[in-house]
């Protein structure tokens, strides 16, 4: 793959994976509110933060590289999308405690 290809990868990930993560838990809350109950929308959360916390891995060699090698674009996407990851991650632990903390039924 090459480094523009995981640039993009790294910055249209944790958009994606905080936006699977939101309508996967906020469906199925809709329908039966106990679906969230016993540490389920933890866990989600848990697994969104790790995918999330994965587009970090892409992006940071590219991130540290000098422009020479791969180029000023994807360096400087990489680093944007080390910014997302901070972003979007801290969106997704703030969306995990608030679901761990209510009960499901009282959303």
């Amino acid at each position: 793959m090459s480094a523009s290809a995981r640039a993009w990868t790294a910055l249209l990930l944790p958009p994606v994976v905080w936006y699977v993560h939101q309508q996967g838990i906020g469906g199925p809350l809709r329908v039966n509110c106990h679906v969230a109950a016993g540490g389920t929308a933890l866990a989600w959360g848990v697994a969104s933060l790790i995918v999330c916390v994965g587009a970090g891995w892409i992006a940071w060699p590219l991130a540290r590289l000098s422009r020479e090698h791969g180029g000023p674009v994807a360096c400087w996407i990489a680093r944007l999308a080390m910014l997302g990851v901070v972003v979007f991650g801290l969106a997704i632990v703030i969306g995990s405690i608030a679901s761990a903390l209510v009960p499901p039924c009282a959303r």
